[in-house]
């Protein structure tokens, strides 16, 4: 998406950190924004995990909107 001029973003739980980063370098987006939230989310109810993106929505607006 980004290379074709769309923003955006990846999600993930902290425990992927590396793992995401070094998927971004190896496609040539070292800079590629990812926001971490803390693992595991498996067992989030919906509220939860709604109260969780919540939590970084103005980080992710930041991001897509620039």
């Amino acid at each position: 998406m980004e290379k074709s001029g769309t923003p955006s973003i990846t999600i993930c739980t902290d425990i992927f950190e590396i793992t995401s980063r070094s998927m971004a370098e190896m496609w040539g987006a070292k800079e590629y924004p990812v926001i971490y939230t803390e693992h595991p989310i498996s067992e989030l109810t919906r509220e939860q995990l709604r109260q969780r993106a919540e939590e970084f929505m103005p980080q992710l607006e930041a991001i897509l909107l620039g």
